[in-house]
């Protein structure tokens, strides 16, 4: 069984959470230095090629010095593993 703590080590991500057999990684972001949400998926894709993609996109937030990832803007990626 994967971990959380293992997608987030093997992935390189900010965060990881799981819910419901459901990863849910989230890298933040001020400045998008020509990256997308596709990169992230992509990044996910490369660690582990077996899982399947639920939903993956990019959420905006205007700044609030100290507020968690999920709070701030990031993209993220849901997916399961078989």
């Amino acid at each position: 069984m994967t971990t959380a703590k293992e997608v987030k080590e093997k992935c390189q991500v900010d965060t990881c959470s799981k819910n419901k057999g459901v990863f849910t990684v989230r890298v933040e972001f001020f400045y998008r230095h020509g990256r997308t949400a596709e990169w992230l998926k992509e990044k996910v894709l490369n660690a582990y090629p077996q899982a399947n993609i639920v939903e993956f996109g990019e959420v905006w937030k205007p700044f609030n010095g100290g507020a968690s990832v999920a709070n701030s803007s990031h993209w993220f990626v849901k997916f399961t593993l078989p």
